[in-house]
C-alpha cells in the first residue's frame, strides 16, 4: 500500500445539489484509489454556468 497526494479540477453543474456534488467528487476520486481525506480548495465560476472546483485529496493506493 502507498499513500499519495492528488489534485483534480472538476466541473460541477449549477443545477446539481450539494449531495450530487459530493457523490460526483467521490466517484472521480475512487478511480485513483481509496480517498482517505479530501477537500474542495478552490471554486471558480464557469462561463457556461456552474463551477470548476479544485479537489485536493490524500489517496490510499492498493498495489499488489
Amino acid at each position: 500500500m502507498r499513500i499519495e497526494s492528488l489534485q483534480l479540477q472538476l466541473p460541477l453543474p449549477a443545477h446539481q445539489t450539494a449531495c450530487d456534488w459530493r457523490r460526483r467528487i467521490l466517484e472521480r476520486l475512487q478511480v485513483h484509489g481509496e480517498p482517505l481525506r479530501w477537500a474542495i480548495t478552490s471554486v471558480l465560476d464557469s462561463p457556461e454556468g456552474g463551477s470548476q472546483v479544485v479537489i485536493e485529496a490524500v489517496m490510499l493506493q492498493h498495489r499488489e
